[in-house]
């Protein structure tokens, strides 16, 4: 089952990165990524190498799936890249946990032409895969292809370190099947790098094997390079303040070197070398992962020295710590050994009474853990970042181990892509609303148009274009019609003096009085006279002026026909928001349809870590019963032996 979780949870990335990029691309402009031209393509490239570089894998490779869906084979096209684009999307993958990915884009990387650094690259990326998926003959026959020259040329000092080691691994693999095959481990040390962390694990890879293997010297004297390490001045004067990465080095050099102590001991302790057992003890650090084990350890070796009360001092203060593991379980049965080996046989009944009292505590906590630990616990529990601070001590060893917390992650993962899911969701809602709203908005202002009347008044300027043309035809025999205002008014005045004379005229012949001096009549002639001459005269000018503004309105009339036009057109047409709606609807179903595969993940996941959880737990009970039957029978033993021993006495005080 959790085989089946991790290959889903291995698809749900590879679909969750490609489908995200897909609906971010349709909502939003993707920034980097407005054309596929060379400038924006490199441009956006180098905005993924800088979340790769970040390490902000995730970022990373949901921009490569954006950039490929925006711009189809655009890694080819890229230019100036310093890393190969597809080695790079390869190394993204492995890095994000999709080995499978992975090992495809590398293996269609080493199909085509490449130089020999990609080529080198590729084949360690690959390899590597391998490696990690356990697919150890495959990886062997992939890191091999890497020649010493090209890894020294072509890969980091890093990433060459971390190739020699592989091969040591695949090597000391091979020598558990084949011991003549394979090369000597001071092979592989000679070629790493001086200050390399993966020389600490090929010693003690090394060192691990030779015990296994019965050499105890050697592997005592192959550890003891590891254990006998000591930090530098400058590091413990300065406490690499000036370099976080050396910080997080001289931890894990730490850790290492804490763990080839501890195993130095055992070995000690197994050949009765309590002595050197103590002094491997002594060099664990009391703040390690492994303290619980070497304080455990150190009290066996003093008790094989027969210091009793020393033994007694380490194993003592482990009871005192507050985990629950089984180094501090242990303790209270060698304390029990130790009183008893000291001739204490009532203190170490009173140890093992302590003993039960502490199992039966540990074990009523995990019987409870057990009955009320639920889903919501391990949700809750994945939402917080900070949940390892705060680890009951009780349910420490089921929730620091290592399965426990990659659930928690992927569970953790899970649960992020749901709120994405969910926001996604929201926002097409929001669009589907926003597109109502904008139908509604084009309908009424189509209706404000239509009750405005504002296609008729095309007709109304349409006419006094006409009147405007008949006016200019006319001009040609009557040029007075072009006249300006104060023409028009001398006109005017003209005319009503004119026809005022000839009514006078007229009047005056039928009373049969004397007719008017001619003199007046023949001035108003002249002036009709002067008044058609200036018309005349300015005719030429006047035409071209109106014949232009004709001409204005004649383009006014032809621009506003074409755009009523187009307006008549979208008001006839009905709004084209169906293909929209539809296309929301669409990404509304996928989004459905991965939040429920999504759901079904996360309660596979979830009943994994119930299974997981309770299986630890019953672990964990089954070790507190055993614990508690040989407290139990330890205290039967002794009571026999002090009754036996009372017998004895009144016996011998009889005779």
């Amino acid at each position: 089952m959790g085989k089946n979780v991790l290959c889903i949870m291995h698809k749900i990335k590879a679909i969750k990165t490609a489908w995200l990029a897909g609906l971010f691309m349709f909502c939003f402009p993707v920034q980097g990524v407005q054309s596929c031209e060379q400038n924006q393509l490199d441009k956006a490239y180098q905005e993924i190498l800088y979340f790769y570089f970040q390490q902000d894998f995730y970022e990373a490779l949901t921009r490569f799936e954006i950039l490929n869906q925006k711009c189809p084979s655009s890694l080819e096209k890229v230019s100036n890249t310093g890393v190969d684009p597809l080695l790079l999307k390869g190394g993204i993958s492995l890095a994000y946990g999709l080995e499978e990915q992975a090992a495809d884009i590398f293996n269609q990387l080493l199909s085509q032409v490449a130089d020999d650094k990609t080529q080198t690259q590729a084949w360690f990326l690959l390899g590597k895969a391998l490696f990690q998926k356990q697919q150890y003959s495959q990886a062997q026959a992939t890191l091999s292809k890497i020649s010493l020259d090209s890894a020294q040329e072509y890969l980091s000092d890093y990433d060459k370190d971390q190739w020699i080691y592989l091969q040591s691994q695949l090597a000391s693999l091979q020598s558990q099947v084949d011991p003549e095959q394979g090369l000597n481990t001071q092979y592989w040390l000679s070629e790493l790098s001086d200050d390399s962390i993966f020389r600490q694990y090929v010693l003690y890879n090394q060192g691990l094997a030779q015990l296994q293997q019965g050499q105890y010297n050697q592997s005592v004297q192959t550890l003891e390079q590891l254990a006998t390490q000591q930090t530098s001045f400058f590091n413990d004067l300065l406490q690499g303040w000036w370099s976080p990465l050396q910080q997080i080095d001289q931890t894990e050099q730490d850790a290492l070197r804490d763990r080839a102590n501890l195993t130095i001991g055992y070995a000690h302790l197994k050949n009765q070398q309590a002595l050197k057992a103590l002094e491997a003890f002594n060099r664990v650090r009391l703040d390690s992962l492994d303290t619980d084990s070497a304080i455990l350890g150190y009290g066996w070796a003093a008790a094989q020295r027969e210091e009793y009360q020393t033994a007694l001092s380490a194993w003592q203060r482990l009871q005192k710590v507050p985990r629950s593991n089984e180094y501090v379980m242990e303790s209270y049965l060698a304390s029990a050994y130790a009183f008893e080996q000291a001739f204490a046989p009532t203190q170490a009944v009173d140890n093992l009474q302590r003993g039960l009292n502490r199992f039966a505590r540990e074990s009523q906590f995990l019987r409870a853990s057990l009955n009320t630990i639920n889903d919501d616990f391990f949700t809750q529990l994945a939402v917080n970042e900070d949940w390892s601070e705060e680890i009951p001590a009780h349910l420490s060893a089921v929730m620091l181990s290592k399965e426990f917390r990659n659930q928690m992650a992927w569970l953790s993962q899970s649960l992020d892509l749901s709120k994405q899911l969910a926001a996604w969701q929201s926002r097409l809602d929001t669009f589907s609303l926003m597109l109502d709203e904008r139908e509604q908005v084009t309908l009424a202002r189509a209706e404000e148009l239509k009750q405005n009347d504002l296609l008729g008044r095309l007709a109304e300027l349409t006419a006094t274009r006409d009147a405007l043309q008949q006016q200019l035809e006319q001009s040609k025999k009557s040029p007075q019609i072009l006249a300006n205002e104060q023409e028009l008014e001398w006109q005017t005045r003209l005319e009503r003096a004119l026809a005022n004379h000839q009514n006078i005229v007229t009047k005056r012949a039928e009373l049969d009085q004397k007719p008017l001096n001619p003199k007046y009549q023949q001035r108003l002639k002249r002036l009709q006279g002067v008044m058609v001459w200036n018309a005349a005269d300015n005719l030429a000018s006047r035409s071209w002026q109106a014949q232009k503004v004709l001409n204005d309105v004649n383009l006014a009339i032809t621009k506003t026909t074409a755009q009523q036009g187009i307006l008549v057109t979208r008001l006839n047409e009905p709004p084209k928001y169906q293909s929209q709606r539809q296309r929301i609807a669409q990404l509304q179903n996928e989004l459905n349809a991965k939040r429920d595969a999504n759901i079904a993940v996360q309660r596979m996941q979830l009943d994994e870590l119930n299974s997981l959880f309770a299986s630890k737990l019953n672990q964990q009970l089954a070790q507190l019963d055993n614990y508690k039957l040989q407290a139990q029978l330890a205290i039967v033993r002794l009571n026999d032996k002090a009754f036996r021993k009372a017998q004895a006495d009144e016996q011998g005080a009889q005779r």
